[in-house]
């Protein structure tokens, strides 16, 4: 064994570590010192009358955050012109203005919310009751806008009043903020201890190594330098066999996934299109994701049984055949992110730094569709229905995850069970950096990593402990 490689791939490992380290503190730096929070309203149900200058309405609102940034407003014109100017003030409990906005009455649209900024950041006590005031001047009947209202949406909210005197319903008023995070003063602690685990773990496999003795470095020195040329035939012979006498070669990595987009798009877009910013990059992100995944595991899970004459014959470490179609539909996968970048500039979306924090979630779900291709390949040697299970319960997963919905359809309930699917996570990962063009909070990098090495981890092992035993199936 070559130890001077292996100390190579050692040091690789470590600098592509201490890479992502810096690289993510910098991208992400913001998003680990604040999270964002949107605040809640009623469904506008009906308009509270004209806002006229002899009417001044308050409403206590409840603060959602530590800090606040916007409030918005759902306004309503009767569909005409109208002139004057709207005041619309908050203030705390103790009287202090939180913030004063003059609105010119002649911009607002109908039926729609309008944003209102803080003019400097405005910190307060999350859940402090506060006392949105809104008021006109210039503005009379058959001159004026509203504001709608809707009936209470959680138990507690207080009712609106004109004049002093309580109406009926909640006003259609929310306000956006965020809290503040402390995560970025342990980061680094974080990321010290998790060197340390690897260091120690990586001495432990050097000694092995220099034993002979199997284990992660061993396995991944084999993949790399032992085995290398093997795995590059069987990637090879994949991609002629999967595009024997096809016009167009490779071209159908780039053209399925948009393919597939534009028919979906069409389909689904009138249904959940409404209130999902950027669509169609909402739509190609999760199926190139979900894709890559049904398109691993499904030629994974066949190739220990596929190569049977070759594991019978010749003694190859039998990872490498699942190793082998994980790596040619990674190949497709990246091809396939080009008509994302496509659609990205279609689209005029903001290319931002954000989006380089994708090779952090790639290289997550990619422990974890190796890890799960491990893991169907074994059941697939004895068990030979896992291909048709696979069919069933790749459709059910689909399904259960937010690809041409979004969550917002789910039972609050439900949320928290729906979100432990880790095929939610990596999505929702990639949609944050590409669409919204900022780092995802904290435990998104969490859930990724914990799913990536765990399932990896997971495939490793059963995958180990019967391999001995795939010739007597085959």
């Amino acid at each position: 064994m070559d130890i001077v490689k292996a100390k190579r791939l050692l040091l690789a490992f470590f600098a592509i570590f201490w890479i992502f380290a810096i690289g993510i503190y910098l991208i992400a730096n913001e998003q680990f010192r604040y999270s964002a929070v949107t605040g809640s309203a009623p469904t506008p149900s009906y308009d509270i009358g004209e806002i006229t200058d002899d009417l001044q309405i308050d409403q206590q609102i409840i603060a959602p955050s530590d800090c606040l940034s916007t409030l918005e407003l759902f306004f309503g014109t009767y569909g005409r012109s109208n002139d004057g100017t709207l005041e619309v003030s908050l203030e705390n409990a103790d009287g202090a203005l939180l913030l004063q906005a003059f609105m010119n009455v002649s911009d607002i649209s109908n039926q729609s919310y309008v944003s209102i900024s803080f003019a400097q950041r405005t910190d307060v006590v999350s859940g402090e009751v506060l006392t949105l005031r809104i008021k006109s001047t210039g503005c009379s009947t058959g001159n004026a806008v509203t504001v709608y209202a809707g009936d209470a949406f959680q138990e507690g909210t207080l009712k609106y009043q004109v004049n002093g005197e309580t109406a009926v319903g909640t006003l259609c008023a929310k306000l956006n903020g965020y809290n503040y995070l402390t995560f970025y003063k342990t980061y680094w602690v974080v990321i010290a201890v998790l060197f340390i685990i690897l260091a120690v773990y990586a001495c432990h496999c050097w000694k092995g190594l220099q034993r002979g003795k199997l284990n992660l470095l061993t396995l991944a020195y084999s993949l790399f330098y032992k085995y290398g040329f093997l795995l590059k035939q069987l990637v090879s012979r994949d991609f002629k066999t999967k595009y024997k006498r096809s016009s167009l070669g490779m071209a159908w990595s780039f053209l399925n996934p948009l393919l597939t987009m534009c028919v979906q798009y069409v389909v689904f877009s009138s249904l959940f299109k409404s209130g999902t910013p950027n669509y169609p990059i909402y739509l190609l992100t999760g199926i190139l994701f979900f894709n890559f995944l049904v398109e691993a595991v499904s030629m994974g899970m066949t190739s220990i049984v596929l190569n049977a004459s070759l594991i019978k014959k010749v003694y190859v470490p039998k990872y490498i055949y699942p190793f082998s179609r994980t790596i040619s539909s990674l190949i497709n996968f990246l091809f396939a992110l080009m008509p994302l970048g496509i659609v990205i500039a279609l689209t005029r979306t903001a290319v931002r730094p954000a989006m380089l924090l994708l090779l952090f979630d790639i290289l997550c779900f990619l422990l974890f569709v190796t890890g799960f291709t491990l893991l169907m390949s074994t059941a697939m040697t004895f068990f030979q229905d896992t291909q048709f299970l696979w069919g069933i319960v790749s459709m059910m997963w689909q399904y259960l995850t937010p690809i041409f919905y979004t969550e917002s359809i789910i039972p609050k309930a439900l949320l928290p069970l729906y979100r432990l699917n880790p095929m939610y996570q990596f999505i929702t990962f990639a949609r944050t950096c590409i669409i919204d063009g900022i780092s995802p909070p904290p435990n998104s990098y969490f859930f990724c990593l914990a799913s990536g090495v765990l399932f990896f981890l997971l495939g490793l092992i059963v995958f180990k402990r019967y391999q001995d035993k795939f010739v007597l199936y085959l």
